[in-house]
């Protein structure tokens, strides 16, 4: 179960809050809760249709398995990341791409210091279903190429050198504090972090020109 002293559910930690607006919408709203929560192996069809208020055959219409059903979440989950993280930086960093790049890392701060706050679905998923070709696992890792995307471009708008090289260092930075966060629970990961990214950002060499 999602933790009691927490009043957000773990969709409404990076969705935008809008309430389903279809069955299928809703099925693939309580799967992510409970497989966030519980994780992937832990939870069934029929708790989900339970939860989600729909028979199996309503379910069926919708997805052909629940093997596709964790894919329809795991990219849900992607979007609604990846919107959500795009906007909370930009809160707090405005255009500024430097500052938008540490401020990355006061995101998560906020995020870990949520009680709903399980880690990261996406290095779930991969772990739960490690095979590689798996499409599960598909789905999960291509979070980190969307990721790696934005902070290249961050990166580009900086003015800093060698983009692609420093957004897969950025990218383990961002991992590192998730997974250290969640065995830890330290308070101070992200802000650990972010000191180490500042030594990065500072000595990165410059685009010339």
């Amino acid at each position: 179960m999602v933790d009691p002293v927490s009043d957000k559910m773990p969709h409404e930690l990076f969705g935008d809050g809008s309430p389903p607006a279809t069955t299928r919408d809703r099925l693939l709203e309580h799967a992510q809760d409970l497989f966030y929560s519980r994780g992937f192996h832990a939870v069934g069809i029929d708790e989900i249709v339970r939860r989600a208020g729909v028979t199996k055959a309503t379910f069926y219409n919708h997805f052909e398995s629940r093997d596709d059903l964790i894919v329809e979440v795991i990219r849900r989950s992607d979007r609604q990341f990846a919107d959500r993280f795009r906007e909370a930086v930009r809160e707090r960093a405005g255009w500024d791409a430097r500052a938008g790049l540490l401020a990355m890392f006061d995101v998560l701060d906020e995020w870990f210091s949520e009680p709903a706050f399980r880690g990261c679905v996406f290095v779930t998923a991969c772990m739960a279903y490690p095979n590689r070709h798996d499409p599960i696992h598909k789905a999960a890792s291509a979070h980190y190429l969307v990721v790696a995307e934005d902070v290249a471009a961050m990166a580009e708008a900086a003015g800093l050198a060698e983009t692609d090289e420093f957004a897969r260092m950025w990218v383990v930075l961002i991992q590192g504090a998730t997974t250290h966060h969640v065995v830890t629970r330290a308070e101070t990961t992200a802000k650990t972090v972010r000191r180490a990214a500042e030594v990065l950002l500072e000595q990165w060499p410059r685009r010339e020109g």
